[in-house]
């Protein structure tokens, strides 16, 4: 339940780039910006305040270090993403609420398929380039992949691959300078705020347009002014006031 709440409760965001603020991994920042201001954030930030929760809450979690698959093929580089490890006494299980589309319940690290209310199924399995297996356990290798499948008649897709030696949140300092500063980023060309809706859907307000979809249609609507996307983050996405720069608008957002 903890990691279905966070998954539609907290969004997927950038916009302190483009507000000029910086970043940190501290779990008191990370609180203090998504629950008391009620903020979202980057993968890494997303998933570390899940993180900081579950070991709250008594469980063992480890950081691990993941490549997203790209649109345009092939994956990114190393620290690119961050997936959770939760160990139980039965088997580990991934937690991840930092990648969008993906799974609102954690996955049984047996290489089941774990069906999702949002639809198809995901699993975990060993890299199908990676170390041969010998042991049924998650530590036997290092090298694993996220898999989707759309229906049983489905190809199945890689998501993400991801490595299983526990990371420090410090590792992932290099990508996160990459991803908020350099001119290659995405996320540096573009504000963008989204989550997901509760019985499918999405919406996104990014660059001058809110967008939501429901049932696979979507709807756009222009953003003309900072005051109105203030008024998105708030009612949308229940922000505490955010100050939007009118330059977002003069000049193209």
């Amino acid at each position: 339940m903890v990691h279905r709440a966070h998954h539609f409760s907290i969004p997927f965001e950038n916009l302190d780039i483009h507000l000029g603020r910086g970043y940190s991994f501290a779990t008191a920042h990370l609180v203090a910006k998504m629950v008391a201001r009620r903020r979202g954030g980057f993968c890494y930030e997303l998933n570390l305040l899940l993180a900081a929760a579950l070991r709250g809450l008594g469980f063992e979690v480890d950081v691990l270090e993941g490549q997203m698959r790209r649109r345009e093929g092939g994956f990114g580089a190393p620290f690119d993403h961050m997936t959770l490890r939760v160990a139980m006494p039965d088997q580990d299980w991934i937690a991840d609420v930092g990648n969008g589309e993906t799974f609102q319940q954690p996955l049984p690290w047996d290489g089941s398929w774990a069906p999702q209310e949002r639809g198809g199924a995901y699993r975990v399995v060993r890299r199908e380039d990676g170390e041969p297996p010998d042991q049924p356990r998650a530590d036997s290798a290092k090298a694993w992949q996220v898999e989707f499948q759309a229906n049983e008649e489905a190809e199945r897709e890689v998501v993400y691959h991801f490595r299983s030696a526990p990371r420090t949140a410090a590792g992932f300092l290099p990508m996160l300078a990459f991803h908020t500063t350099s001119v290659n980023s995405q996320f540096t060309k573009g504000w963008i705020v989204t989550r997901p809706l509760e019985g499918g859907g999405r919406i996104t307000a990014a660059r001058g347009l809110l967008m939501t979809t429901r049932e696979g249609k979507m709807e756009r609507h222009a953003i003309r002014s900072a005051s109105e996307l203030e008024g998105i983050l708030a009612e949308d996405f229940g922000m505490l006031p955010v100050a939007v720069p009118p330059s977002w608008f003069s000049r193209g957002g």
